[in-house]
């Protein structure tokens, strides 16, 4: 009955301009560059993960080397950093450098920081990923990943939109060669990793020290649509809503639909 519904939804409740698009073109993603410019919930949703991020890109301003973004897809990060490097898997007319995260193009030691927003769950190989992560990090650079949380609200929303991703959080291998660019990830990866294999994640990657782990981002992200669809909310409302999420701020452990890794190189 719930993916009949999200069915339906889909059907009468999509984005017009996401009706046509295949989620793993290329071609996609200026169009998802303009759901998020013509959302102000949706834009003020990723400006809430940018915050995440300038908080630890702050406290390694004297730190020299580069800084990038992982799968930097329709995001304008780059608007906060100007000095960063976005980075794709595939052709993306908003990003400066192709990039397969596995097998990063860049020295021992290179970077300052590198940044993921809702990508980690998308590499089929995460293992490879922080291996690569480790290695090109400078001592003291910083590694933040915001992907989902595994709260009530995550796992219903996966379900109820009858979503193209799943969430299984039950598996013991991190790896899904099975995922695609976009389609068929496991939404429940980097909780599984970070949090339920924390003990395994710190031996394997002993340089890699989490800091922090916040949870976050309730439901704006659902309720502005998303790259799917209209928004449930009037434009109006968006301070209102931003205001209400702050306030559940202390149950965002169980809330929170998003979560956000801070991880120093050590």
């Amino acid at each position: 009955m719930v993916k009949i519904f999200g069915s339906l939804l889909k059907q009468f409740w999509i984005h017009p301009l996401a009706r046509s698009i295949d989620v793993n073109d290329a071609h996609s993603i200026a169009i998802h560059r303009k759901i998020i410019q013509s959302k102000p919930l949706l834009k003020a949703t990723y400006r809430r993960w940018y915050r995440e991020i300038l908080m630890a890109h702050k406290e390694i301003e004297n730190l020299t080397g580069d800084v990038i973004e992982i799968g930097s897809g329709a995001g304008f990060l780059d608007e906060l950093i100007p000095e960063l490097i976005k980075t794709d898997v595939a052709p993306n007319p908003f990003a400066s450098k192709i990039v397969n995260a596995m097998n990063l193009d860049f020295r021992d030691e290179q970077l300052k920081a590198i940044y993921l927003i809702g990508v980690l769950h998308h590499i089929s190989d995460p293992a490879r990923f922080l291996a690569e992560a480790q290695r090109c990090l400078k001592p003291g650079g910083r590694l933040v990943i915001i992907d989902p949380n595994n709260s009530w609200t995550e796992r219903a929303l996966c379900k109820f939109l009858d979503h193209y991703e799943y969430f299984d959080d039950k598996i013991n291998d991190w790896k899904n060669d099975s995922a695609n660019h976009m389609t068929n990830a496991n939404l429940a990866v980097t909780w599984v990793i970070f949090t339920r294999d924390r003990a395994r994640f710190e031996a394997q990657f002993p340089q890699l020290h989490i800091r922090i782990i916040r949870h976050h981002t309730f439901l704006s992200y659902f309720l502005s649509g998303g790259m799917t669809y209209r928004s449930f909310l009037p434009s109006i409302t968006t301070p209102l809503w931003e205001g209400f999420e702050n306030i559940l701020a202390p149950a965002m452990k169980i809330l929170g639909t998003s979560m956000t890794i801070d991880i120093e190189k050590v």
